[in-house]
């Protein structure tokens, strides 16, 4: 019962998170982090041995890395620093002293989120997968009746309030049409992975038995031409390209590279299908080529001046609207809120120092490569791959991938795949697996050899 209920808590907050704005609301990470709470105490009473529960290392790994940033976060803010030069005058680096408070909460609940997740999955990793994927479905199908209702209806909403921008672009509950987009593809790619999950199946028979998963997908598939996201489709082109090299029945890597260039080239002619068939797709992606309309790379070179000012210790977190307003090029529109340079890594760069950035980049490079040597299943490869390519695109180009309702469900993705991969050497006999309950003792009256 107390199991169920964890797993209840966990799965729960990617529809409620997506519902929620997106969940990047204060009361909306108030209300996750109570359900993360109540999980986590659950599955901690739900077992009756006296041995604590097993945490993995790449979670122990997790909350070192948390534990320092946030470290680094509260130093920041501390009064001890030489007094900084004008304009931001101050004996503390942090430009806003208490705006660390939030972001370490919300890095603890992502932490705790994921701790509960790899602790779900322990005892059946690819169970657990297939849930998640169930539930992003579920978040997806969601999304897409509320913004097909918005779009009937005529309102220009988001259900929370009304509509600013993206007016003619599906959202959803969002109120930003790239992170509906993304939650699109995560749907995509969830409802691939249930489709091609049994691999023993003739073609045929896997679209009489599972063609539900690929008409879903596909519905995703309209819903994100729906919503004008330029960055949506370079992404979904990615993941389909990568869901096709990785299922191919073949060992041989020149193989699946030229299967690759081909799947591309369907790719692009599908974009340009795609192009001829929606007007508003290509207007969209026409105005990346006038030179006076207002794009990411003036954000891009303002946030770049602003980290050479302080390429060490950056400014402190919720001090990039300040900072690149004082630091704005000439083609930048300083009326604008800019609270993201549009790139992930620069923002990183901007509020904790090039050293910090540098450590984070590093610490997941090494623990994706990790998981992926060590992953065998095709379908989980694929998975995380995708996973990767959905998280690398967004965070170059966006911010919205930082959204408790994506790196939630990505996040999980990735516990799963990991968990499904310990599971894999344990059987194999090459590591032990991160198990609560491990193997009883042999049978002492069954005979065994001196």
């Amino acid at each position: 019962m107390l199991y169920r209920l964890a797993h209840i808590c966990l799965l729960v907050q990617i529809i409620l998170a997506a519902i929620l704005l997106g969940g990047a609301r204060v009361w909306a990470m108030g209300i996750l982090s109570i359900l993360t709470g109540i999980g986590l105490i659950a599955i901690s009473l739900s077992r009756t041995t006296a041995k604590p529960p097993l945490i993995p290392s790449y979670i122990r790994n997790l909350w070192l890395l948390v534990g320092l940033v946030s470290g680094w976060m509260i130093l920041q803010s501390l009064p001890i620093w030489p007094s900084q030069p004008t304009p931001f005058k101050a004996d503390h680096i942090a430009l806003y002293p208490h705006a660390w408070q939030g972001s370490v909460t919300d890095l603890i609940w992502c932490a705790a989120s994921l701790t509960l997740g790899a602790l779900l999955a322990q005892t059946q990793p690819h169970r657990f997968v297939q849930q998640v994927c169930i539930t992003i479905i579920c978040a997806a199908v969601i999304q897409v009746g509320l913004a097909a209702l918005a779009d009937m209806m005529g309102w220009k909403t988001t259900f929370w309030f009304a509509k600013t921008a993206h007016l003619s672009d599906w959202t959803g509950s969002f109120a930003n049409r790239n992170a509906f987009a993304v939650l699109m593809v995560l749907g995509i790619i969830a409802s691939l992975s249930c489709f091609m999950r049994q691999t023993s199946m003739s073609i045929g028979k896997r679209l009489d038995q599972q063609g539900g998963w690929l008409a879903l997908a596909m519905v995703f598939g309209f819903a994100l031409l729906q919503s004008h996201s330029r960055s949506g489709l370079v992404i979904a082109g990615l993941c389909l390209i990568v869901f096709g090299c990785l299922h191919i029945p073949t060992s041989r890597w020149s193989h699946r590279a030229l299967i690759g260039l081909g799947l591309a080239g369907i790719a692009a002619f599908g974009r340009v299908l795609i192009a001829l068939t929606s007007p508003e797709v290509a207007a969209r992606f026409a105005d990346l080529a006038r030179r006076d309309l207002i794009q990411r790379d003036d954000a891009w070179a303002s946030a770049i001046d602003a980290i050479m000012a302080r390429p060490i210790t950056g400014f402190g977190p919720g001090s990039i609207a300040r900072v690149m307003d004082h630091f704005a090029t000439p083609g930048l529109n300083t009326d604008a809120n800019w609270f993201s340079s549009h790139n992930l890594w620069l923002d990183l760069a901007l509020t904790l120092g090039i050293p910090m950035m540098l450590l984070v980049l590093i610490t997941a490079l090494y623990a994706g490569v990790k998981t992926w040597r060590s992953t065998q299943s095709p379908n989980h490869r694929a998975l995380f791959l995708a996973g990767i390519c959905i998280f690398v695109v967004s965070a170059s180009v966006g911010w919205v991938i930082t959204l408790p309702a994506l790196i939630l469900p990505l996040g999980l993705l990735w516990v799963g795949c990991a968990k499904a991969a310990d599971a894999a050497r344990h059987r194999e006999g090459h590591a032990p697996a991160d198990f609560w309950v491990q193997s009883a003792p042999p049978d002492q009256s069954v005979p065994t050899k001196p």
